[in-house]
């Protein structure tokens, strides 16, 4: 696959059903019970999904035409209801994306057990909120998910909220879906115009942001404590907007927790210019062509291919074995990031920042299923600490230092833990994503044959804890309370979450343990600027 492509692979262990969890609340008492709410767009009604829970789903939080900026979604003079996720924005799962989704015991499905709908109209948010005899005005958790900027969608039983909620008092859930591949990001010449944002995937995640600061203080959240976290591609998107937003200072995100991505790595890549790249260009056009729009990249063309069926454009990206990603548009993303970084030009809140130890084994396992080739016993660990270190560990540590050097507070993690229910195979560690059902507690969702372990469940609740703890108070959080994690500017120490030391819980160990070779690393990618064959794999 073409592009940098820190594939979140959105990890989804499907089948909890939502449907099956409400409770219904007669329609006189919603009021009370804050099951209708009035939201900046007209009211909205909710489920009591447990006496402590109330849930919200499909939410329109902007709408936008295809490949134009989102804006606020419209006034509505009647009541939404919020009892279903939204329509999935259009995915493009190649072979490899689909061996890694059954690999982590993900499948397809959406939360429900059902198919996912896709289409354009799929701006939409979810909530999870405690209930109104629960104290209000908490934390924000804010989830953007992963999937290579490519495929993703917030309907996944791995994403929902609810356990968040359920088990702490001060925290709300936010998840929503934003644009991929062509339809986020399609790299299109008619959009070569200088310092004008062209990702509008990221462009939807600020709306979210815009949105929900504006609205969760309605559903009981507070809006001056909204932490974003975000795995693999929505780690880097999170990085992204942590740039973008520099300049304004803005004053809606208090923290960022960052899992297994980085924009660094983006930036190790040839990502190009809107419109100049050749490959990207090439890509457009490939499509364009399948379609029968040409290959002229014009206003004409254009307009024809905002005129297709997003299925079919969705088919003609797998058939033309084409990719779509983020690409340096100087709005959303900077050409001269390593630039901004060294000035320490990046929003200054606190972060949360970490991977996993073993991030390669899910690509090399899926590539091999797919008839890779690897001939030479022990090559396959030996690529796969090789993309760990190159794609992850390495970029982790370089965007910490950056933070640290600025003053900013940093946590850092690596988790290390290894479960029958979610690494299936000898061969799979603790792979890209494996953290997901850890940190959500959604590891019942697992379509493996295992039952989740006695640790497991003990080290969820310690992870989910963490987490809800720096959301609470990103500054000193993780310092007390009983977590005692150190800051990694004054100590340059990492916690390692669920290895065999204490695998329901942390240890403490010097970074220079975790970050071995990482010079070395940094130094070959500055060289080369060129990771070809590891990021094919991602």
């Amino acid at each position: 696959m073409h592009g940098f492509v820190l594939d979140s692979l959105s990890l989804l262990f499907a089948l909890l059903s939502t449907s099956n969890l409400a409770v219904g609340i007669p329609l006189s008492d919603r009021a009370t019970d804050g099951l209708t709410v009035s939201t900046a767009q007209g009211p909205v009604t909710g489920t009591l999904i447990s006496p402590r829970v109330r849930q919200f789903l499909g939410i329109p939080y902007a709408t936008a035409a295809r490949w134009t900026a989102p804006s606020a979604p419209p006034q509505r003079s009647t009541t939404f209801n919020a009892n279903q996720f939204g329509t999935t924005c259009v995915e493009s799962l190649d072979p490899s994306h689909n061996e890694f989704l059954e690999l982590s015991g993900a499948g397809t499905l959406g939360a429900d057990g059902k198919p996912l709908v896709h289409g354009d109209a799929c701006l939409s948010a979810n909530i999870w909120a405690p209930s109104t005899s629960r104290p209000q005005g908490t934390a924000v958790l804010l989830w953007v998910y992963g999937g290579s900027f490519e495929f993703g969608t917030s309907n996944f039983a791995a994403y929902i909220g609810q356990n968040f909620v359920d088990a702490h008092d001060d925290i709300t859930v936010v998840t929503f879906n934003y644009r991929m591949n062509i339809f986020g990001q399609p790299n299109a010449p008619q959009f070569a115009v200088d310092g004008q944002p062209q990702n509008f995937g990221l462009l939807d995640i600020n709306a979210a942001i815009e949105w929900v600061h504006s609205n969760i203080a309605i559903f009981g959240g507070d809006p001056e404590r909204i932490t974003l976290f975000g795995q693999s591609a929505g780690s880097v998107a999170i990085d992204a907007y942590a740039y973008a937003s520099a300049a304004s200072g803005s004053g809606k995100v208090k923290g960022i927790i960052m899992e297994s991505g980085t924009l660094d790595l983006a930036l190790s890549v040839p990502i190009g210019k809107i419109g100049t790249d050749k490959a990207d260009v090439d890509s457009w056009n490939a499509v364009a062509k399948a379609v029968g729009c040409g290959t002229t990249g014009n206003a004409a063309q254009l307009a024809c291919m905002r005129a297709v069926d997003p299925n079919v454009l969705e088919k003609a990206v797998l058939s033309t074995d084409t990719s779509f990603t983020v690409i340096a548009d100087d709005a959303t993303i900077f050409s001269d990031t390593r630039k901004r970084a060294a000035a320490s030009n990046f929003l200054h809140v606190p972060m949360l920042i970490g991977s996993t130890a073993n991030e390669g084994d899910i690509f090399i396992v899926a590539e091999e299923l797919l008839e890779l080739g690897f001939t030479i016993p022990g090559v396959e660990t030996v690529v796969s600490n090789a993309i760990t270190k190159v794609a992850f560990t390495c970029p982790a540590k370089t965007a910490a230092t950056d933070r640290t050097q600025a003053k900013v507070p940093v946590f850092r993690y690596q988790y290390d833990a290894v479960f029958p229910d979610i690494s299936t195979r000898d061969d799979l560690r603790a792979y890209h994503a494996s953290e997901i059902p850890i940190v959500f507690g959604t590891y019942n969702a697992s379509t493996a044959s295992a039952a989740p372990t006695a640790n497991e469940i003990a080290l969820s609740q310690y992870v989910q804890s963490a987490w809800v703890a720096f959301a609470r108070n990103p500054t000193s959080g993780l310092t007390g309370n009983g977590f005692a994690w150190p800051e990694y500017g004054a100590t340059q120490q990492v916690v390692l979450l669920g290895n065999d030391a204490n695998p329901a819980g942390k240890t403490v160990v010097a970074a220079s343990s975790v970050d071995a070779d990482c010079g070395i690393i940094d130094d070959l990618v500055d060289a080369y600027n060129d990771i070809g064959f590891v990021i094919s794999l991602l």
